[in-house]
Formats: C-alpha cells, structure tokens, sequence
C-alpha cells in the first residue's frame, strides 16, 4: 500500500473535488521539467493522495533543508492547509528557506467554513510575501470549488480576490485552450503607482535632465514605464556611485544596492553580467548588448619624412624602387668596361653624353631640351615623358592630403603589450570578474570608480600612460568631443547583453520582460540605440590641418641626402681623375 494511501483520512473523500482540481491547474500550467513541491500539515493531509494520482509528475514533499540548488530551481508549489494559520506557516517556512516567490503556486484550503478559508485574509498575506501567480482553491458558499486570483488595483495594493476567468470552462468543460490560462500575467497595469528606477549618468545610454531621463537607457526606460502605465521615479544611487560592485565586508555600492536594499525596483544602467551580479540578482530579459575593450593614450603620430612615401602603396613603393634601381644600373652600365665590350660585337654607337641626366630631368618635369633623331629611341623617350608625368601627377595631388593628415602608428595593439611596456591598467571593480582566470591582469588590476573614469579619459587623451577597461560606446561618447584623442585596442574584452538588475525574485521582472520583448522583437530598441549612439566618430585619425615646415622634414631630408650624395660622388670622381693625372705623367 502506498504511503499516501495509509495517511488519507476516512472524511477526505469530501474534499477531493479541491485536489481533483488542482490537479487539472497543475497539470496544464505546471512545467513538467521543474520538480514541484507540495506542503501539506500532517494533521490535515486530505485531499494529496488524489492530487499525486492525478498529477503523475516529478514532486518533492514535505519541509526540509533543501540544498541550494534545489532551492533555486523549484518554480511551482501546491500548498494543502486547512486555515490561515496553516498558510502563515508555509509562507514563513518558504521565505526562510529562500524559494523563488514569483513562481507559481496552488493553495488549497480544505475547509468547509468560509471563516478559516477567509479569501480577503489570504490575499493579503500572499501580498505581504509578494507572491502574486497564485490560484487559490476553496468550496464557495454552494461547496463548489471555485479558483481566486487578485491583481494590482488603483491603490497600490491587492485587489479583493476574484474568481479566475477561465474556471468554469476548465474545470466543468474541460476546455484544455482554458485551462492553460490560468496564472495571467501580473503587473501589466500599475494605474500610475510609483516605479523607482536606479541609474547615474553614464553618455550616451543615460542623461538626466532635471530629474528626466534621456539617451539610449532613457528612452527606453521612458516607455517601458508608459507601456506599464506606471509614475516613474529616478533616483541615483544611495552608497557609492556607478554601476554597483560587491564590497569586501559583503554589502553591494552603487546603483545595484539601491535595488538589493529594497530602495528602488531596478536597476537600469547598461551594466555588463559578471559572476556576481548573476549570482545575487534577477536579471530581465536582455534587450541589447554592451561591447568592453582597453583604451588608453594616443598613439604616437608617424614621422613627417614618411609622408613623402604614404601617397604609394607598399607594393608601388617597392616597384618604384626598381625602377630606379634600373635605371642607376643602366648608367653604370653604359660607364663600365663591359658595356665597351658588347658595343663592339654588337656594333653599336656610343650613347648620347649624359643621357642619365637627361633622363632625371625629364622625370622632374623640367623640358627635354635634346631629343634623339631615331624613331625608336624617340618613341621611347616619350614614352617615359608620359610614364614621369602620370607618375608625378597622381603623387601630387595625394602628397597634399597625406601631408596635411597625421597618421597614427599603433605601438600597442593588446594590453600585454601595455603590461610590458610597465603601464598600470584597470578600471570598474565588477569587471575585474572577467580576468579571473588571467593571474597577471587578474592580481595588479586597480580600481577605478564611476566618477573616476572620465577624468581618466581626460588624462590619458594629454598622454598619461594608463590603459583602462571600459564601455566602448562611453568612449567614442568622449571622442565626440573637439580635440580629444584616445587609443581603442583592437581585441575586445567581452561582447556582454545588458539587462535589467531586479532583486531576487521581484514580481515586476514577468511584466517588464513582456514589454522588452515587445520592443526587442518590433526593432523599437535597436531604433532608439542608433538614435542616441550613432554618431561617426574617428577616435585615431586627426582631421586635416595647416601645412607646417615640419611636414617638409622629408623633402629637406631628401635635398640634403643629395646634395650630400653630389658632394661624396664629386670627391670620388676628382680623386679619380687626378689619380689618371698622375699616373700618365
């Protein structure tokens, strides 16, 4: 015999309709993959036996210590008490154990009088415990089990209990359409009761502007209150400022304290999900994502002399080279023995006196004053007019944009490189989480606050060495700005969603998630980031400016390189020329 079967009472039959009931809620409402939990007083177990055999699901009963995983995976409960101290009990047992208050739950009050099954009693306590999906079954005046709910009404608090909507066509009809409509979403109308939101000014996702908030985060918040036809209250945070990070002593700062010492109902700045804050609050649906990287000074600017060369790609400079390289061979060439050798077999002329030069001058754009008399040598001649001309052409007119413009060469590409070059480097404490598993950044990362970062911004666009872990779109926020130069490393930290930060388990998050998804879904949320976020913002090129006499620096680099050349090729020729002097005395 089974051990419900030993316990049930010889006067439970009377109230098996209750259990036959809630058997059919759980059955259609209930998620079969989560275990559900059902109390009962031992004193006054009718009703379970029909339930268990009815359900045939995964249950646990009974109150014990469960561990914690138990706890925080158990969504649904069944309740069977006879009076409201029996509910009492189990609802200081529940929140002592910490179990999930936003889940669903069957209470079934087997009693005969209206008295110990006091409906009006009841939702008050289940508002006092905040636990709103509920059904609560008991025998009317008639003795038919009837299914109550409440709802938020126009004072902020519960509603008189009501009976469900779909009751009759579940449990009468057996209309299976109804009976999965059962645990109706709460909250969606809060009749202009007051909403605290916690966040701080954070460009471009939150400004407030006298007390009203702006920016990505805050339109966006703006029509989630709208949608829930709430009075929306901002507030900054009570301890600390910022995002909110867990102190050593085991108390949260920040915005997040205000949401985990019950001083507002979320937390809305764009905060990246760490270890922490998914282990100690309940986080929305996410509804966009927050790119982090390292960011630190300006890179240093390119050398001017190179400006000559940055009109040719790498491959033009190379094929420039041998060409000239070519032609310096040519002319030592013509000059040597060798080429007096192959002019006697081949039986050709000799070559026009200083064709070199001629060459170089016609490639400088000065007037060919000799032109040769044979078709083919002119035709070719031309032909390296027209190569000099395009050549010179096309450099000048890209030489003056590459000489106004700076280019910046970027020495540090990853933050090892800034660890090796001895740069210290941090920023916000809760992203700290991310380099758990990376002991050299993990053990020498400092702490920058909130407050901090932008005048870390500022310091490090004038050059302090610092590299600093942060919001990417924060950062180009800051490069809008005239004059303001930072360095963006290539390789990102972490592409994190953002979400709402509730406290567990709030009864807002169902409601709030509905109207992300929404909004998620009909592209509203991405449209309102744009809006505030896209903005074209070059963080590490300079715009053009005035052409100053350092940007000749490789033109005069280039004259003195020749006229060094001339003169160390003139000595050579003139110590030649008196040594063949001297030896034909």
């Amino acid at each position: 015999m089974a051990l419900f079967d030993r316990l049930t009472g010889a006067n439970c039959s009377t109230y098996d309709a209750l259990a036959l009931s809630a058997a059919k809620v759980a059955i259609h409402n209930f998620r079969w993959q989560y275990a559900t939990l059902i109390l009962f007083n031992p004193t006054a177990f009718c009703g379970v036996d029909v339930f268990i055999k009815s359900y045939k699901k995964c249950f646990l009963i009974g109150q014990s210590t469960f561990n914690t995983w138990v706890v925080e995976n158990t969504r649904q409960f069944v309740l069977f008490l006879s009076d409201g101290i029996d509910l009492i009990a189990f609802l200081e047992w529940l929140k002592s154990q910490r179990f999930n208050n936003t889940g669903r739950y069957i209470i079934i009050c087997n009693s005969l009088s209206q008295l110990t099954c006091d409906e009006d009693q009841a939702v008050r306590l289940l508002w006092e415990y905040r636990i709103s999906n509920v059904v609560l079954i008991k025998f009317n005046a008639t003795r038919r089990p009837v299914g109550l709910t409440y709802f938020q009404d126009g004072d902020c608090r519960n509603s008189p209990p009501i009976e469900l909507k779909h009751w009759t066509n579940c449990t009468q009809l057996n209309d299976i359409g109804q009976c999965q409509q059962m645990f109706p979403l709460k909250f969606k109308n809060l009749h202009q009761c007051p909403l605290i939101a916690s966040t701080f000014e954070q460009k471009p996702y939150m400004t407030l502007k006298n007390g009203i908030p702006e920016g990505a985060d805050g339109y966006l918040l703006r029509t989630i209150v709208q949608a829930l036809n709430a009075s929306l209250i901002v507030m900054t945070p009570k301890l600390g400022t910022g995002w909110g990070k867990l102190e050593e002593n085991g108390t949260w700062s920040g915005s997040l304290s205000d949401v985990y010492y019950d001083w507002a109902n979320f937390s809305m700045t764009s905060a990246s999900v760490t270890l922490h804050r998914f282990r100690y609050f309940q986080m929305s649906k996410d509804y966009n994502t927050v790119t982090l990287g390292w960011v630190t000074h300006p890179s240093n600017k390119e050398p001017s002399l190179f400006k000559l060369l940055r009109p040719y790609s790498t491959e033009a400079v190379i094929f420039l080279c041998l060409v000239f390289l070519f032609i310096l061979f040519v002319a030592l060439l013509l000059k040597s023995k060798h080429w007096t050798k192959i002019r006697n077999k081949l039986n050709v002329g000799e070559p026009p006196e200083g064709i070199l030069f001629h060459s170089w001058e016609i490639c400088m754009g000065m007037p060919a004053s000799k032109l040769p008399n044979n078709p083919i040598l002119l035709y070719f001649v031309l032909l390296w007019i027209i190569n000099c001309f395009m050549l010179r052409t096309l450099y000048q007119v890209y030489l003056i944009n590459s000489i106004q413009a700076d280019i910046r060469i970027d020495s540090i590409s990853k933050v090892e490189d800034a660890i090796a070059l001895g740069y210290p480097f941090g920023g916000g404490l809760a992203l700290k989480d991310f380099f758990i598993d990376y002991p050299l950044i993990y053990n020498n990362y400092k702490n920058i606050e909130s407050h901090q970062i932008y005048p870390t911004m500022v310091n490090m666009s004038q050059g302090m060495k610092f590299v600093i872990a942060m919001n990417l779109e924060s950062t180009k926020a800051f490069l809008k700005e005239p004059s303001r130069k930072l360095h963006i490393l290539p390789r990102e930290i972490v592409k994190s969603p953002t979400v709402l930060f509730f406290k567990k388990y709030s009864w807002l998050a169902d409601s709030i998630d509905s109207i992300l998804t929404t909004l998620f879904e009909s592209g509203i949320v991405l449209k309102i980031f744009k809006d505030n976020t896209f903005t074209p913002c070059k963080d590490d090129e300079d715009a053009p400016s005035p052409i100053t006499l350092d940007d000749y620096a490789g033109c005069f680099m280039i004259l003195a390189g020749g006229w060094i050349t001339c003169c160390l090729f003139f000595v050579i020729e003139k110590y030649y020329f008196m040594k063949k002097v001297k030896n034909k005395k």
